[in-house]
């Protein structure tokens, strides 16, 4: 590895942080739709659970125009400010007054209205999110190019990911949900909850973004900052046609299903299926917050190890395990009722292990993204971390958005009833939920790790990838000067011409 590759993986502690601290403002975000919207808009505003999910369902979709659209654009944006600064500035504001208008809903409108307003408000939310969290992102490949340094900066990031999420549960069950002023149906509890959670994603933004900005003048500037359809076109074809890509991409499809299912139907389990109080469920943010530091370690520390893809295979189809086994066995009779007095030590141990599972996958499946770039440039000739960051994230959010209406059709088809209190449902419901739930769970699961399995980039391949492109680099500067024509270091491929340098920088192929 070269000096300069060395010297450029070594961010400064303020600096990982201020990175990392951004992804608390859309875990928060992220969450809060997750496990609230769908109880809030349902229970609460008294909305068809099915309305909810299709709303929520349509609001991602839009995701798929617009996402990509921010990814080339940041792409292809030439600025004082770099490419990927401007928005993330654009983003502050916005995002928070969305986040705000989210949970304050106008009183006693229409169901066509109130349908219409949570639509609208959420795109608005999901968009401006998006601008900061795609540009943000997209700055992992060139601020640590080395294959294991991004591992734990992405580690890193997630660690603050899931401090927002769990600071989200903890402001709702603890804070302005709490049984102990009004509980879930507190209208007004979510009205302050909006106010606290914009605060908090304007804070984090704004620390992250001028936390980020000295990092500017070392990034690079577009080679073409052309938006014409034709060019943007073709990037987009060069890069779905990368088959590592390509894995990825259908791996996530099929497990944000899983998470929009799990994620829609996980409070509706904590509070009717395990007859959780809110303090209860406040003790499981505890093992997930404590999976946060160790998944953070651990990710960085087993991909050196064993390699990225082993490990993704193995920790996903564990998490699937763990993170279905309580309901199944209550389903199989196999797990007493809820007056086990060993029932919470059982969920938190449960809940620590699957988190922890689950995060160091997703860690090291983002690092896995990461090397996609450098492939995609060797092949394409074009660095597209915008559009590779922003296609995995509009999937990601498209498909929870079908697994969200998919929880939404499977109460719909139960029956579940409106303002439901948790000890007043009939513990037959939740046991037809459960049998639907985990099959759909378990399935989606091993269909995503089969997809995973065709990823083939490991390391030797990242780094030859690396030195092409600095050979690339090089011959570039040279050819300037000479006014040689650049030649083909690799053949073309598919009829799209890869990296090309001059015959003086003497560049052998790898």
């Amino acid at each position: 590895m070269s000096r300069q590759r060395q010297g450029h993986n070594r961010l400064d502690f303020k600096t990982r942080n201020a990175f990392g601290i951004g992804a608390l403002s859309s875990g928060l975000a992220g969450h809060s739709i997750t496990a609230l919207a769908l109880l809030f808009y349902n229970q609460v505003v008294g909305m068809p659970p099915a309305l909810v999910g299709l709303a929520l369902m349509i609001s991602l979709v839009a995701d798929a125009f617009w996402d990509p659209a921010i990814g080339l654009w940041s792409d292809s944006t030439r600025s004082r400010l770099g490419r990927r600064h401007p928005f993330m500035y654009a983003s502050i504001v916005p995002a928070s007054l969305a986040f705000w208008a989210l949970w304050n809903p106008p009183i006693g409108m229409s169901t066509p209205a109130t349908f219409a307003y949570l639509l609208g408000s959420i795109m608005a939310m999901r968009f401006f999110v998006s601008l900061y969290e795609i540009a943000s992102t997209a700055l992992i490949p060139e601020i640590v190019p080395d294959y294991d340094a991004r591992t734990s900066l992405i580690a890193g990031r997630y660690f603050w990911g899931v401090i927002g999420a769990g600071l989200a549960s903890v402001l709702a069950f603890q804070g302005f949900l709490s049984d102990r002023v009004g509980g879930i149906t507190n209208v007004a509890g979510y009205a302050r909850y909006g106010v606290a959670g914009a605060l908090i994603i304007a804070i984090t933004v704004v620390l992250s973004t001028a936390g980020t900005h000295h990092q500017i003048p070392k990034l690079r500037q577009p080679i073409n900052a052309s938006l014409k359809m034709r060019d943007l076109v073709q990037q987009v074809l060069g890069a779905c046609s990368n088959r590592n890509f390509a894995a990825i991409m259908i791996a996530a499809m099929f497990s944000g299903i899983n998470s929009g299912v799990s994620g829609g139907l996980g409070v509706y389990f904590n509070l009717y299926f395990w007859g959780l109080s809110t303090d209860q469920m406040s003790i499981l943010i505890g093992p997930g917050l404590l999976s946060a530091v160790v998944g953070v370690l651990l990710a960085p520390m087993i991909s050196k190890r064993f390699g990225k893809r082993r490990v993704v295979l193995w920790t996903f189809a564990l998490a699937m395990l763990t993170g279905t086994l309580p309901i199944g066995l209550r389903l199989l009779g196999l797990l007493p009722g809820n007056d086990w007095p060993w029932l919470m030590p059982f969920l938190v141990v449960e809940t620590f292990l699957a988190a922890t599972l689950g995060l160091i996958g997703l860690v090291v499946v983002t690092s896995m993204l990461a090397d996609v770039v450098e492939d995609n440039a060797v092949r394409t000739a074009q660095r597209s971390e915008g559009l590779f960051f922003s296609a995995i994230s509009v999937l990601g959010k498209c498909v929870t958005g079908v697994g969200t209406l998919i929880s939404g059709l499977m109460l719909s088809w139960i029956h579940f009833p409106i303002n439901a209190e948790p000890d007043h449902v009939d513990a037959s419901l939740m046991h037809q939920l459960g049998l639907i739930y985990v099959p759909i769970g378990i399935v989606l699961s091993i269909l995503s790790l089969f997809c995973l399995s065709f990823f083939r980039i490991d390391r030797a391949q990242h780094e030859a990838n690396l030195s092409l492109l600095e050979s690339a680099a090089m011959a570039e500067a040279v050819s300037a000067e000479s006014g040689e024509q650049p030649q083909p270091l690799i053949p073309p491929l598919d009829g799209r011409p890869g990296l090309a340098v001059a015959p003086v920088a003497g560049a052998a192929r790898e």
